[in-house]
């Protein structure tokens, strides 16, 4: 049986570094962008369509950039990406007005309305967005479990030398 190879230092202070730069954008960051926010404190805004992008990767929609006249370009987040959300988009014609109500600490959009149709509910988003901040947070805690880790190697390959 082979012996199992130690850790060298690079690598232990990559795993520190990179576990607590990358634990910290994903525990705390991504809780600041999806916050929970109740409707009365989204902005809401009246804009008028111009067109919308699809992002790929890996062959799935990652997030869909909606371009308007008179705002600048917000953002569909990826796990609120449906079928009605990309049929209702497609019945918007540029120039067309259409409500909607923005992620006050990102340029997400929360709800998004033309006339009576919904292109994105509010209710719906929030949910889709506070359960993808909680996976990012799960993402967070193990890389801070790799730093722990990365600095007992560090901790443990001195008190060794």
């Amino acid at each position: 049986m082979k012996a199992k190879k130690a850790m060298t230092k690079m690598e232990a202070w990559f795993l520190l570094i990179a576990g607590l730069f990358l634990g910290t954008v994903f525990t705390f960051g991504m809780q600041y962008r999806n916050a929970p926010v109740a409707r009365d404190d989204a902005i809401h805004a009246t804009v008028v369509f111009s067109s919308y992008t699809e992002r790929r990767s890996d062959g799935h929609v990652k997030e869909i950039i909606v371009r308007f006249e008179d705002h600048e370009q917000l953002y569909i987040d990826g796990s609120c990406i449906n079928e009605q959300v990309r049929n209702g988009l497609d019945t918007i014609a540029p120039g067309m007005k259409v409500d909607l109500l923005i992620h006050p600490n990102s340029n997400t959009i929360l709800d998004f309305r033309m006339g009576n149709s919904v292109v994105l509910e509010f209710e719906n988003t929030s949910e889709k967005l506070a359960s993808e901040a909680t996976g990012f947070f799960g993402l967070g805690l193990f890389l801070y479990i790799l730093a722990a880790y990365g600095l007992f190697n560090l901790v443990f390959q001195k008190r060794r030398s």
